[in-house]
């Protein structure tokens, strides 16, 4: 297991894109990730690894997440470099995205090892005032209890930096309107969306959250689609 402070600046970063696209669009949109995007992104320093997943049952129907060294990384002059140069294929495909919702967060705690087939995304967000208790309650209650269920694989908490998210670049004006995004975000990395779902509404149910001052929105499964890692790393 491991803790992570909010503020400690080492945490891991995470970039969180959630999306629909256009039906017209969508194969030319998943050409564009597979063969361009996914490798712009991780040609920037600090990007380490890729993913990208597809629902199961609910909108957004695309997924992709960027693990970085740090949040610092997504408020790097390289990264914004690339955000404020998009490639004509971006102009291409960016009009066509829909109910985007796009977060940096940082990881501030986990627990399991690995990479799950599937995953489940929790949209939470602690009572205000009450942030440590909410941390307390992830870490010593919701995520040890996931974690006895045979098919959980590694569970994550996501903190959005609403800050380092809001910052307007030339992409965000391609997708037009306004991104929405995230409060925190609990990541549940599994092999079996079925039984974890069991488990995670059982969870859910005992109220115990709330009463530990971390509200429990809505939650969407996910399939994973592809992994990649940044070159230099694979290297």
């Amino acid at each position: 297991m491991r803790i992570s402070p909010d503020a400690r600046s080492d945490a891991p970063g995470v970039l969180l894109v959630l999306n629909d696209v256009v039906k017209d669009m969508e194969d030319e949109f998943n050409r564009w990730y597979q063969q361009q995007h996914l490798d712009d992104r991780l040609g920037v320093s600090g990007f380490r690894r890729a993913r990208r997943y597809r629902s199961v049952d609910g909108q957004p129907n695309y997924m992709a997440l960027f693990d970085c060294q740090s949040i610092d990384v997504l408020a790097s002059p390289a990264y914004h470099r690339r955000l404020a140069n998009p490639t004509d294929w971006t102009r291409k495909v960016m009009p066509a995205f829909r109910n985007m919702q796009r977060s940096a967060c940082r990881e501030s705690w986990s627990i399991g090892v690995g990479i799950g087939g599937s995953a489940i995304v929790v949209q939470c967000k602690p009572i205000q005032g009450r942030e440590d208790d909410a941390r307390r309650f992830i870490r010593d209650k919701f995520g040890p209890g996931l974690m006895q269920s045979t098919c959980t694989v590694r569970i994550a908490l996501w903190e959005t930096d609403a800050a380092v998210t809001a910052a307007p670049t030339s992409e965000m004006a391609l997708r037009g309107g306004q991104d929405s995004v995230a409060d925190w975000v609990l990541f549940i990395e599994c092999y079996d969306l079925g039984q974890m779902a069991l488990a995670l509404h059982t969870q859910i149910l005992s109220g115990e959250g709330a009463r530990a001052g971390l509200l429990i929105g809505s939650w969407m499964r996910y399939q994973l689609i592809c992994e990649r890692s940044a070159q230099r790393e694979a290297a």
